[in-house]
């Protein structure tokens, strides 16, 4: 990388990386993750930006996202890096981009990518729960609260969420309960809301509906990831 920001390819192709902020809201909640990389390439295609294209055999454009989210779940701070092989406004840039965008994706700010993926350490969330305040308080009043985990070897791990859950936030939303959490994202540990659900459920002996909403990724000093 040159003082300017920009990289050099082996090619001699050089680009800026470009870190987007986009929201995966309502119906979008069920395209899954491979289909929004589908959803972001045509969008990158068809708003014609100077976008830089892998140098393999099947060239297509690069871009990564910051965790994923799971299929169902809701993203209000959502993030996309590109790399652009010219300057353009990032403002330019997110109105093309926003033209091509389905019902539920919509970019919010584009600026040069600050942090590395390795900043990364934790998300906040916001889960609103099916159930009674008095039954969540139950539940995490808990000495421990355990739950089984597949693990990306395919066996399964005994994990302990009650130091987790620490931090949780219950708040009565008249017929059902919210509850603010933050919980590991990064490398080393990955906790899904999904196990929180499944310990709850197995405490009160019934299935709870439930609604997941990631407000932001951060990093590891707690702040905003950027």
């Amino acid at each position: 990388m040159d003082d300017n920001g920009l990289i050099r390819t082996p090619s001699g192709v050089t680009f800026r990386v470009i870190r987007l902020r986009f929201s995966k809201t309502g119906r979008a909640k069920f395209i899954s993750h491979l289909d929004l990389n589908r959803t972001m390439t045509r969008a990158l295609r068809r708003a014609k930006l100077p976008i830089w294209y892998t140098e393999g055999f099947n060239k297509h454009p690069y871009l990564t996202f910051a965790a994923p989210l799971s299929l169902g779940y809701e993203g209000l701070v959502e993030y996309m890096d590109i790399r652009l092989t010219e300057d353009r406004p990032m403002e330019e840039v997110l109105a093309a981009l926003n033209a091509a965008m389905p019902e539920g994706l919509r970019f919010v700010h584009a600026a040069e990518a600050v942090q590395k993926p390795a900043d990364l350490a934790a998300a906040t969330w916001r889960v609103t729960v099916g159930c009674t305040l008095a039954e969540v308080e139950a539940f995490l009043a808990q000495p421990s609260i355990t739950v089984e985990k597949r693990t990306k070897k395919k066996t399964f791990k005994t994990v302990e969420l009650k130091p987790l859950l620490e931090n949780c936030q219950a708040e009565d939303a008249g017929d059902g309960t919210v509850l603010t959490l933050t919980l590991p994202c990064n490398n080393t540990e990955t906790v899904n809301p999904s196990l929180i659900l499944t310990a709850l459920q197995t405490f009160l002996g019934r299935e709870v509906s439930a609604s997941v909403l990631r407000l932001c990724l951060r990093d590891t000093a707690g702040e905003i990831y950027r």
